[in-house]
């Protein structure tokens, strides 16, 4: 029996495919390095480099190795987050990390 299913391509918007790493609600795509040792989170955007810290960064190290979509950060709330594998659920869990800015010494 033939496939008898939609085969039409969805459609895209021009401002989707002109800026890709910006997203809803001021986030951007970002990946960022995870010093599990100091504890600081480093994240690079067009704005510059920030480093940050988190009470657990292993917890950060495993959801982004289990990311199924781009990590991404959100500049006013300081909220990395990161979307993992979840039984049913096909674009996955998010998991949001709210980052403190680290001590410069």
């Amino acid at each position: 029996m033939p496939y008898q299913g939609d085969t039409t391509h969805p459609a895209s918007t021009p401002a989707a495919v002109s800026t890709p790493a910006l997203t809803a609600a001021g986030t951007v795509m970002v990946i960022p390095a995870v010093d599990l040792f100091l504890g600081t989170v480093t994240i690079t955007t067009k704005a510059g480099t920030e480093h940050f810290r988190y009470s657990e960064p292993q917890l950060i190290a495993q959801a982004l190795a289990q990311a199924v979509r781009p990590t991404r950060w959100c500049v006013a709330t300081k909220t990395l987050t990161v979307a993992v594998a979840g039984a049913g659920k096909r674009a996955g869990v998010e998991r949001n990390f709210a980052l403190n800015h680290a001590q410069q010494r």
